[in-house]
């Protein structure tokens, strides 16, 4: 998670200091972005959610686990990585142009995202009954709940 805080640090601070890119056109590209292609988030995110669970009983039978254990594994991350990525963004837009994300279409990237990180915690723990779900899940959780409280209730009343 500190990897990712990094990384998304990095993309921020490039974007806005180094590369000169205005915030409002930054946010305007970003929802204009998740508004055009809402669609098949819903849609990827849904069914591959449920095509990556049946897919880990499918494969277990077999014995072609590695195969959806691989996959699982890249799904947690990314999954993760996006989320971070999102609340990052969000917190940043607030503090910069005094604009939510989460209102303009975060909200239902963030419900795609929690959903997709949770099928793929089930299917690594079809395959591995001692992954760790509680420890993949709870950080991230955490983190874009205090998000939403920040933006949504606290700095309001500061600001």
């Amino acid at each position: 998670m500190i990897k990712d805080f990094g990384f998304v640090a990095i993309i921020i601070f490039l974007n806005h200091w180094v590369y000169g890119v205005e915030d409002l056109y930054s946010y305007q590209y970003v929802t204009d972005f998740l508004t055009k292609y809402q669609t098949v988030f819903l849609a990827g995110g849904t069914l591959g959610s449920i095509w990556l669970v049946l897919s880990s009983y499918l494969f277990e039978n077999f014995g072609l686990y590695k195969i959806s254990y691989g996959l699982s594994k890249i799904f947690v991350r990314v999954s993760q990585f996006l989320i971070m990525f999102i609340v990052m963004l969000n917190m940043f837009f607030y503090l910069t142009i005094d604009a939510n994300l989460m209102r303009d279409k975060g909200y239902y990237i963030m419900f795609v995202l929690f959903a997709l990180l949770g099928a793929s915690c089930t299917s690594l723990r079809i395959i591995d009954f001692n992954y760790h779900t509680k420890n993949a899940i709870a950080p991230i959780t955490i983190l874009a709940a205090m998000s939403v409280l920040l933006v949504e209730f606290v700095w309001p009343l500061i600001m």
